[in-house]
């Protein structure tokens, strides 16, 4: 199956997984805002409609008390007989739900169209009763103040709540029916626009299935994606480029260690060939081991450097640490070497000084390295004059070394601390250098935190290291 198809294949079960598909997790979060926002919704709604329905119930009540009050003040003397009962009758025809009570002073019954309540401590306020058949009422009772017979007679006014109940609960199923359908087609909706929404991602998917080993230069595009989506996309084609030149390096490091090991293994397996064609004296025997002797130990040294850049590779930091004096160290360097700086006719001198907290041998090494290439390739009026200069920086410490010589052309310049290189036109093995010293320098000050410099002007090329405190 191509990287294409797979990318493609992964993008469809992820839809189909909520627990791994985004798309899938933010339909569930918009249908879950929408359960609780219809909900809140309709709770206010159905709350707001049973207070209203409420205060137009205790408005009734309060209009009929008025109106059963004015007609006892007008009955007057005559108190409440049968002509009073029949036009309350009437007033209350087409008011099913409507009951009235009037009760005398001493709490007989006058009139009633409805059981009395179970408990008579109903005040002005609208309050809540029970009657005897398990009828639930809101109403309010007043007394009559004005002389007469009426007078201190007690009038309560209800209204039964059934008809509010069953408005509520019509209207309470008709708001659940309206927020389960509310949310199925927000979760409709939301899941076409994410799918909708996801398709850059998808196309972005799709364009990254596509780039391989065999197509390490297609990158994703950038002209048609969302804005959103650009700093994603910029920085994945970053680290694409970042590991395109890493793949470069690496084929070209392959290839180097390959052309520097082949000399020596070739010279080994011709000398060792040429001397079993024939037989040979003891003293050529001993000549023959002595030279692979010499190559083996050549091809030492290239895999132990080796080894020790791909610890640096890896991030391994430089250990046992302490507080030294580099000026110190890069006398030891200078006395190491001072048959080969005799031989040079060069002049070694030391500048400056500064203490950081680094491995001795490890600075010592590099120091080392770019002491002998400074001796190799000076040039010019003799005695050359190689100078050694250490100094403090912001970050720590600077060790450069300067030597007059040819100027390194810029091309090379920038390659100087890559592995193998070496800026002679012949890739030819040199029998004293392996091409790996300055790429040792850059890796010690990278084990200490620290960097690599080099300029070259007017035929003084100066190349230092910086380590971190």
């Amino acid at each position: 199956m191509s990287t294409s198809l797979s990318c493609a294949q992964l993008w469809r079960n992820a839809r189909l997984n909520p627990a791994r598909s985004i798309v899938a997790r933010l339909t569930m979060s918009l249908a879950l805002i929408a359960v609780a926002v219809f909900s809140a919704l309709g709770a206010l709604l159905y709350w707001t409609l049973e207070r209203e329905l409420m205060r137009v119930e205790f408005d009734e009540v309060q209009s009929k008390i008025i109106l059963v009050q004015s007609m006892l003040v007008e009955q007057g003397q005559s108190g409440i007989d049968d002509e009073f009962r029949r036009k309350l009758d009437d007033v209350l025809m087409g008011h099913g739900n409507l009951l009235v009570w009037i009760h005398a002073r001493d709490g007989t019954r006058l009139f009633g169209n409805a059981q009395d309540p179970l408990a008579l401590d109903v005040g002005e306020a609208p309050s809540t009763f029970t009657l005897p058949d398990g009828t639930v009422t809101s109403g309010c009772r007043v007394s009559i103040k004005e002389p007469g017979s009426s007078e201190g007679a007690q009038v309560t006014v209800a209204m039964a709540a059934s008809m509010r109940n069953d408005v509520l609960r019509m209207y309470g199923t008709t708001v659940a029916w309206l927020c389960a359908l509310g949310t199925l087609a927000t979760a409709a909706l939301a899941a076409w626009a994410t799918r909708r929404g996801f398709r850059p991602v998808r196309r972005l998917a799709e364009h990254a299935g596509r780039i391989g080993p065999h197509s390490p230069s297609v990158r994703l595009p950038l002209d048609d994606e969302d804005d959103e989506l650009q700093a994603l996309t910029v920085s994945f084609n970053d680290a694409l480029d970042r590991l395109q030149e890493a793949y470069s390096r690496l084929e070209s490091f392959n290839a180097d260690v390959a052309h520097e090991l082949r000399t020596p293994l070739a010279a080994l397996i011709s000398g060792v060939e040429v001397t079993l064609a024939a037989p040979r004296s003891q003293t050529e025997i001993e000549q023959l081991l002595a030279a692979n002797l010499e190559l083996l130990q050549r091809m030492r040294v290239i895999v132990n450097d080796m080894l020790f850049l791909a610890r640096a590779d890896v991030g391994e930091q430089a250990t046992g640490c302490e507080w030294v004096s580099l000026a110190g160290e890069a006398a030891k360097v200078i006395e190491y070497y001072d048959g080969l700086i005799a031989d040079s006719r060069a002049k070694v001198v030391c500048e400056g000084d500064a203490s950081v907290r680094c491995n001795a041998g490890l600075v010592r090494r590099a120091l080392s390295n770019l002491l002998s290439n400074a001796l190799k390739y000076s040039s010019g009026p003799h005695p050359h004059v190689v100078a050694i200069r250490v100094m403090h920086t912001h970050r720590g410490a600077r060790v450069s070394v300067r030597n007059v010589g040819d100027t390194i052309p810029r091309q090379d310049l920038a390659r100087i601390f890559d592995r193998f290189y070496r800026a002679e036109p012949s890739r030819a093995p040199r029998a004293d250098s392996n091409g790996l010293g300055l790429a040792i320098v850059r890796a010690i000050a990278l084990m200490h935190r620290g960097t690599v410099d080099a300029s070259s002007n007017g035929g003084i090329t100066v190349v230092s290291f910086e380590l971190a405190k």
